[in-house]
């Protein structure tokens, strides 16, 4: 028994996760969230997805992209595809959740699914979304986006598990994704590649 175990493990895939969250926001630069802000980089932030860019272009081809269906991430990682003639597929779990301060006592509860997700019709070509995926996640208060988070990283283990694999997100959901899966409370930049072997 011992030995079949070994050969799955050594046989199990590794898996190269790049993770970038969305470039700087209006809203992250000056604290004031709202329909306007929250979407619209910064100059900074625009700079930091050109920046971005020219430095994914350098590497080798991802086997898989993975972005959250908020406007930002979109358009985090819009100018990559467009230079590399590549798709991401919007992947609704990766939306953002548990922001703000974490609660005395959280524990994961239980999300719904929301809205329908649509991309801006300028940004479509490059982006795929798979069927049956096609809601915006609901977690209306941190418990809820811990049940987000929890299923994101199951579902990331179970279906893109190996190679290379680019996800584009965001801080809070970022936060606990990376964590679930390396162990470590990570600080999350604004279009800065964090890279880890899974």
């Amino acid at each position: 028994m011992l030995p079949l175990l070994l050969s799955v493990l050594i046989l199990a895939p590794s898996t190269d996760l790049t993770f970038v969250r969305h470039g700087e926001t209006v809203a992250n630069a000056t604290g004031r969230y709202n329909s306007r802000t929250l979407n619209e980089f910064s100059a900074k932030g625009a700079a930091g997805v050109e920046a971005l860019t020219q430095r994914l272009l350098k590497e080798p081809r991802f086997d898989r992209i993975l972005v959250s269906p908020s406007p930002r991430a979109l358009k985090t990682i819009a100018p990559y595809l467009r230079a590399s003639h590549q798709k991401a597929t919007v992947w609704p779990l990766l939306y953002e959740c548990c922001t703000g301060r974490r609660p005395k006592g959280a524990h994961a509860t239980k999300f719904t699914w929301g809205g329908k997700i649509s991309v801006p019709p300028d940004l479509a070509p490059l982006f795929l979304i798979e069927r049956g995926e096609d809601r915006f996640p609901n977690s209306p208060d941190y418990n809820s986006g811990l049940a987000q988070s929890a299923a994101s990283v199951r579902e990331f283990r179970r279906r893109f598990s190996g190679g290379r694999v680019l996800v584009v997100g965001h801080s809070g959901h970022g936060g606990q994704f990376l964590y679930a899966l390396v162990g470590k409370r990570l600080k999350v930049d604004n279009a800065k590649e964090m890279r880890f072997r899974l």
